[in-house]
């Protein structure tokens, strides 16, 4: 047998510890007194999704330079020297009839 847990009670020993979660100082989580240990798994759960997903809305937010094409590589497939000016995604065609007249 392996060093893992050999029987059924030492497994439940192993999942009875508790985990460690580390929340921003401005959050405050708060786990209804009747949820069990899987209820209270799944609430932090999706507590610390949304924060990750609020934490990368800004991030995404604050670059603004995610909202335009990356210059050089445009240049390189237009097949230009000079890169275009700065051109927003999904204006690219505009740039190619630019460098081409």
């Amino acid at each position: 047998m392996s060093d893992a847990a050999s029987s059924p009670h030492e497994a439940e020993r192993a999942d009875d510890r508790p985990s460690e979660t580390t929340l921003p100082d401005d959050v405050a989580l708060s786990i209804p007194a009747t949820a069990n240990r899987g209820e209270a798994a799944a609430i932090a759960a999706a507590v610390g999704a949304h924060l990750r997903d609020r934490a990368a809305a800004a991030e995404a937010a604050t670059d603004g330079a995610a909202s335009e094409c990356d210059r050089w590589k445009l240049c390189d497939r237009l097949g230009c020297r000079d890169p275009p000016r700065p051109t927003a995604h999904g204006e690219e065609w505009k740039a190619a009839g630019r460098v081409r007249r």
